[in-house]
């Protein structure tokens, strides 16, 4: 299934498929053949954009260095091709634990692969049975892959593909399928699958029988036992205070437990009270990085590592994708010349990244280009030919900031979208840690009441966040004055005429005129201008992220009360309803209802290790 990214904003088709497939395993390709260095650097970071919209660990995905025949052509191909394979792994690598730094084991750990994609699907083309079919396949491998045939094989093949013979073919696509990669490709597939397959299938398997019944089987044998087994007049009152006591501990712990998972949140929340108050400096986002990592000193949590790192790693992807737009625009007005395809445009609307280009190209027309755009200008306006022109500039600039909006509304729409996701996924780690310590604790309490706490059940991060940024441009335009030099004309007698003659002559008067005054920003001016208008939205994000952790951390809570409580009701409902039907025989009964129960203990051990021995199997 080719998964080619949102193909425009808004869409869902791609969009429910990408989540259908965060279960999957994926194949992430990689073009071998790009040399551009600024297109290979796109081609890295868009690399980053489908495993941020595939989601999940990289660890499922087998990274494919497509099209690397085109080494073949080089002279010392294979040097050339083992550095350019060394240089790749480690490029993709580094791009993608830049921006995914809580899955740096799984990258450390990528498998990456080359292939000639076109070249082994020719090799099993040609060996189909149909001779048209495979004829044609004949063709394109001749023309395409001259290269990849062993020179004895060429000498041996008639001129025209239409006479090779079925032993000429085999040979053929037997070499093909060998300097295509496509049997080392395979085998690495098998062992992709085979090592990840059960990680990701298994575990979701196993969770979905135990809510269907695993979990309602272990619970109804290990209390229905206990529950005879304690239903005599005496044991009866004894597990009824026993009840209470578990009841009152189990509260205490998961209050304590709540607490220690609330706490560090809550100290977010306050601080960004104190932030948004003015009664603190300290920068929101850092001190958000610092109390989430705090955590790392808390027991269970220190055994998440770097899985919550995206509730503070927002601010770099944010930030990145930011600056690449604003970098584009930047380099277009400097150069003089539109260069609009960095992959976060992409993710913008077609006809907004146009409006935006269009009016680039008008700023650049009114002269805001080259050093004027690297260093910015002071400007006097005298004349209306001049003054219209400085009004047009500030117009162009504040169209800038409009189209800008409309184009990073749509980029940030899916950067947020992204980000937000890994803070699901940071979430989703910290509650299953959470509840797996809870889960725990409580059966260590009362081991037979069989009290669980399923993940897919319990863990409902539901509140979507949503991040509004907005810019602005332009600058102010004041009113001045200027002294405007005049020749104005006189006439004065002069002796040699006996004072009766007048003799013209000039002198200089001033005149104060109006000006429009402006000082026209650098694009470096504008670029800080708007990553300050970022920034003070930080503030605003933060107070969003920690009201909303703690708002799911609250349904967490309450969803872990709720299925204790029931748990706990119904083996009161089992002891009550076993002690009425108590009869004279109960020595008996015990006989019968112990060895029963042992079987029910091994029966949750069985459910327990399911999973694990299942994996093993495989």
């Amino acid at each position: 299934m080719d998964l080619p990214g949102l193909a425009y904003v808004g869409d869902e088709g791609n969009a429910n498929v990408i989540k259908q497939c965060r279960e999957a395993l994926c194949l992430v390709t990689y073009n071998s053949a790009e040399t551009d260095k600024e297109k290979v650097r796109s081609l890295l970071q868009e690399v980053v954009e489908q495993v941020k919209d595939l989601g999940g660990s990289p660890a499922r995905m087998l990274f494919i260095l497509n099209r690397i025949d085109v080494f073949r052509a080089d002279r010392n191909w294979p040097e050339t091709e083992t550095r350019f394979v060394e240089d790749a792994i480690r490029s993709i690598k580094h791009e993608l634990s830049e921006h995914l730094k809580e899955y740096t084991e799984d990258i450390e750990n990528l498998q990456v692969i080359r292939l000639s994609t076109w070249a082994a699907l020719l090799a099993l083309q040609i060996n189909n049975l149909d001779e048209i079919y495979s004829a044609e396949a004949c063709k394109k491998a001749d023309k395409h892959f001259n290269g990849l045939i062993d020179e004895n094989i060429l000498e041996d093949l008639p001129r025209k593909t239409e006479k090779w013979s079925r032993h000429d073919r085999n040979r053929v696509a037997n070499a093909l399928w060998k300097k295509s990669y496509a049997e080392e490709f395979q085998q690495c597939l098998r062992e992709h699958i085979s090592q990840h397959f059960p990680r990701l299938v298994i575990p979701q398997a196993i969770e979905r029988f135990n809510i269907a019944a695993g979990n309602a089987i272990t619970e109804w044998a290990i209390q229905t036992t206990t529950a005879i087994l304690n239903s005599s007049e005496e044991r009866y009152q004894q597990e009824c205070e026993k009840i209470s006591w578990i009841k009152s501990t189990l509260n205490s712990f998961l209050r304590i437990s709540d607490r220690n998972l609330r706490e560090p949140f809550e100290k977010i929340d306050n601080k960004i009270k104190e932030v948004l108050a003015d009664e603190s400096e300290d920068d929101p986002v850092l001190y958000l990085e610092k109390t989430i990592k705090s955590l790392n000193n808390v027991e269970p949590y220190n055994e998440l590592g770097d899985k919550l790192c995206s509730l503070y790693e927002w601010r770099r992807g944010i930030g990145k994708g930011i600056n690449q737009v604003l970098e584009s625009v930047a380099k277009s007005l400097e150069n003089g010349r539109v260069i609009l395809d960095t992959p976060n445009l992409k993710k913008s609307n077609a006809l907004n990244v146009n409006l935006l280009g269009n009016c680039l190209k008008r700023l650049v027309n009114l002269g805001y280009t080259s050093s004027v755009a690297k260093s910015g200008k002071k400007i006097e306006a005298r004349t209306e030919e001049e003054k219209n022109k400085l009004k047009q500039l500030n117009e162009e600039l504040n169209e800038l900031a409009i189209h800008l909006n409309l184009v990073m509304e749509d980029v940030l729409k899916q950067i947020c979208s992204q980000e937000i996701d890994r803070m699901y996924q940071a979430v989703v780690e910290l509650f299953k840690c959470h509840l797996s310590h809870i889960e725990k604790g409580t059966n260590d309490i009362a081991p037979n009441i069989a009290i669980r706490f399923p993940d897919s059940q319990l863990i409902r991060v539901d509140n979507k966040l949503t991040f509004n940024l907005r810019f602005k441009a332009g600058f102010a335009i004041t009113s001045g004055t200027w002294q405007e030099s005049i020749q104005v004309e006189k006439a004065k007698r002069t002796w040699y005429t006996l004072w009766l003659g007048k003799k013209t002559y000039y002198e200089t008067d001033y005149k104060t005129r109006s000006s429009d005054n402006a000082e026209i920003p650098s694009i470096e001016q504008l670029l800080e201008n708007w990553q300050f208008q970022v920034k003070t939205e930080d503030k605003e994000i933060v107070k969003k992220i920690s009201s909303w952790l703690i708002e799911q951390i609250d349904s967490l809570k309450k969803n872990v009360e709720k299925v204790q409580n029931d748990v706990i009701n119904r083996y009161e409902d089992r002891l009550y309803t076993a002690n009425k039907e108590i009869t004279t025989d109960y020595e008996m009964q015990k006989n019968v209802w112990q060895p029963m129960q042992q079987k029910a203990i091994s029966l949750i051990e069985y459910f327990n290790s399911l999973g694990k021995s299942l994996k093993e199997e495989l």
